[in-house]
């Protein structure tokens, strides 16, 4: 993790100085400039233009000193600054360099975003699957002061900010643990950490309550499910908690209507919902948030065995809706019809908000950049969509009505669990979804199958696992909190 404060210390290797478009110095940067020597760089030929992407490193006979673009004052936005942050430290990583003053004359506020990008970009896979390190992506770059003229408003900018990058590395490092580290009694273990901040951790037990559906999932794997309730309280005893609820698949196999072996590894990512539920939850704490904030993680691992389900079966679930099981392969909706009402029935909520790398057909529709946004309220989708633009973790909404109801029905059942012959599969499994919600929640599925991994380094995270959904969550809460 990098370290980040708000006072200079000794020892500094690099100074980090701002540039907008013109070239313009800014104050430090001035300052710095007094053989002119910035001035004859930025004279030269290069391709700094002082815009919000650019970082040019030069040494001087004092040291490095590294110009970073800041684009035009009147755009700045808190998206702009993150972006600055994050290329920065990309920029900066792999070049020797140990620790960086980072002096930007920027206010405290925008100072503190910029400390927020480079945090989130400072993650990677933990080193500890490698028997040593490999010296070709060794990152030097351990610590950074941000100069500021306030040091004590930066520092207080930048604490809930700090906490939702604690809570993105959380989801990211549960994301890329390999499903034969991360099973699902695993993956509970390692939440019961999370109560080290005053959550509460329940490890439900699933036949007191009654999950059909997420032990039909869960019956082929030695593994046996779980469903896993992480309470943070922080609101008035009387006030009705905001629920999350993740889809928690460590690993998926498809069961008995088995995935193409093509790719199949990347199926260890199939919990990055969970991951990213246990993650706003984690942020709400570590903040101290006022506000009730309840989630509700459905685990199990999706194998072919003898004891595994089969399709055609049919299984009444929690919410006495029975289900006949077309594919194995289409269990995610499963697990989160049971979780759903399960959560519903114990918890009363105010609303109900759902993750999971739920269909392959979202990120034929939408690709890499959004996720898509199924919701039965017309208030809540537009506080996350507000919220996804705002956290840069996009989303795009998408219908959900009855039309899709008829295709859903089954010749023996309630409803059967997915329609390939019929439509669109994204669709049809937010609706199968919304049967397990009382209509008077108001509730949303946001489906993250395209976005939980990037497939390239960004200004914001590396290649592979993103986190994404726990700057959007932990954005809504803290608009709840203040309602």
């Amino acid at each position: 993790m990098l370290s980040i404060g708000f006072t200079v210390k000794a020892g500094t290797d690099a100074v980090a100085v701002g540039v907008r478009p013109g070239p313009i110095l800014m104050p430090t940067a001035q300052a710095a400039d007094k053989t002119g020597m910035i001035s004859r760089v930025l004279a030269g030929a290069h391709n700094f233009a002082g815009e919000d992407d650019d970082v040019l490193p030069i040494c001087t006979p004092s040291g490095w000193l590294v110009l970073v673009g800041l684009g035009e004052a009147d755009g700045q936005n808190a998206a702009r600054l993150r972006r600055i942050g994050g290329n920065l430290f990309q920029t900066l990583a792999e070049d020797g360099i140990k620790h960086l003053d980072v002096a930007l004359d920027l206010d405290p506020s925008e100072t503190a975003e910029v400390a927020y990008g480079m945090r989130l970009r400072a993650w990677r896979p933990a080193a500890h699957y490698r028997s040593k390190p490999d010296p070709e992506t060794v990152w030097t770059l351990v610590s950074a002061s941000l100069v500021t003229r306030d040091p004590v408003a930066c520092e207080t900018s930048f604490g809930p900010l700090a906490a939702r990058a604690t809570a993105a590395d959380l989801a990211r490092d549960l994301v890329v643990a390999p499903a034969n580290e991360l099973t699902p009694d695993a993956f509970v273990k390692r939440l019961q950490d999370l109560g080290e901040q005053g959550i509460d951790v329940e490890d439900v037990d699933l036949r007191r309550h009654r999950l059909p559906l997420l032990q039909a999932v869960g019956q082929g794997s030695s593994h046996p499910p779980r469903l896993v309730v992480l309470r943070w309280m922080g609101g008035r005893d009387k006030d009705r908690p905001i629920v999350l609820v993740g889809k928690g698949i460590t690993f998926d196999a498809g069961g008995l209507s088995i995935k193409p072996a093509e790719d199949m590894e990347e199926m260890k990512g199939d919990m990055a919902g969970a991951a990213a539920v246990a993650g706003a939850v984690y942020a709400a704490a570590l903040r101290r948030a006022r506000v009730n904030v309840v989630g509700v993680l459905a685990i199990a691992e999706n194998m072919p065995s003898g004891t595994a389900g089969r399709p055609g079966d049919v299984v009444v679930g929690h919410a006495g809706l029975s289900v006949e099981i077309i594919d194995a392969d289409a269990e995610g909706r499963l697990i989160l019809a049971d979780a759903l009402s399960f959560a519903a029935e114990r918890f009363k909520p105010r609303l109900m908000i759902d993750l999971a790398t739920l269909t392959g057909a979202v990120e034929v529709a939408l690709g890499h950049h959004r996720a898509g946004l199924f919701c039965s309220d017309d208030l809540l989708a537009e506080s996350l969509l507000a919220a996804g633009e705002a956290e840069e973790e996009p989303l795009w909404r998408l219908p959900l009505t009855e039309v899709y109801d008829e295709a859903l029905k089954s010749a023996v059942a309630d409803l059967r669990n997915c329609v390939w012959e019929d439509g669109p599969d994204a669709l049809h499994a937010a609706r199968f979804l919304q049967h397990f919600v009382p209509e008077q929640v108001p509730w949303a599925h946001i489906d993250i199958a395209g976005v939980s991994e990037a497939e390239e380094d960004g200004p914001l995270g590396p290649e592979g696992a993103t986190g994404f959904g726990i700057r959007l969550l932990d954005h809504l809460v803290a608009d709840g909190s203040k309602g």
